[in-house]
C-alpha cells in the first residue's frame, strides 16, 4: 500500500491560516542630559512637570487632520512614582495613533492606524535627575469596512 506525504499540504495550511506579521522599528535609546536640583522634593516636582507636560491634548480624543484622517495622543503611565526617601521615577509612553481612510478602485474599504511611541524613563536619584527615551513605530495594521 502506498502512503501520502501530507507534510507538504499541512504546510500550506499553517501558512495559509498563520496570522499576518507585524513589523515594527525602534530608534536607538538616548540618554538625557542630567540635572541637579537643590533637593530631593525639587527633582520629585520636576517629574511630575515631565508628567503633566505629557498629558496635555490626551482627553481630547481622536483629532481630525488631513483627507479624513485623525490623530490621537496616548500616554500610558502609572505616574510618579517615589521608592523612598531619595528615589523617585517616572515611566511613560507616549503615542500617537493615526487613522486614515482608504479605498480602491474595486469599492473595497478601510481604515489604516499607523502608531508611533517614544518610551520615557526619567530617575531621581537625591537631588539628581537622568533619564532616557527609546522611539519606535509599528507597521501599519488595515480594517475593513463594509
Amino acid at each position: 500500500m502506498k502512503r501520502l506525504d501530507a507534510s507538504p499540504c499541512l504546510l500550506s495550511v499553517l501558512v495559509l491560516c498563520a496570522p499576518s506579521v507585524q513589523a515594527s522599528g525602534h530608534l536607538p535609546l538616548r540618554q538625557t542630559p542630567p540635572e541637579s536640583f537643590a533637593s530631593f522634593d525639587a527633582c520629585v516636582e520636576r517629574l511630575r512637570q515631565l508628567h503633566a507636560q505629557n498629558r496635555v491634548d490626551t482627553d481630547k480624543g481622536p483629532q481630525p487632520i488631513e483627507n479624513g484622517a485623525t490623530r490621537e495622543k496616548i500616554v500610558d503611565t502609572k505616574g510618579v512614582v517615589v521608592d523612598g526617601r531619595d528615589a523617585a521615577h517616572y515611566y511613560a509612553e507616549v503615542g500617537w495613533s493615526v487613522r486614515s481612510p482608504g479605498g480602491d478602485g474595486a469599492g473595497n474599504r478601510w481604515i489604516q492606524s499607523n502608531y508611533t511611541f517614544e518610551r520615557w524613563a526619567w530617575t531621581c536619584s537625591g537631588t539628581s535627575l537622568s533619564g532616557t527615551m527609546e522611539g519606535g513605530f509599528t507597521s501599519p495594521s488595515f480594517e475593513p469596512l463594509r
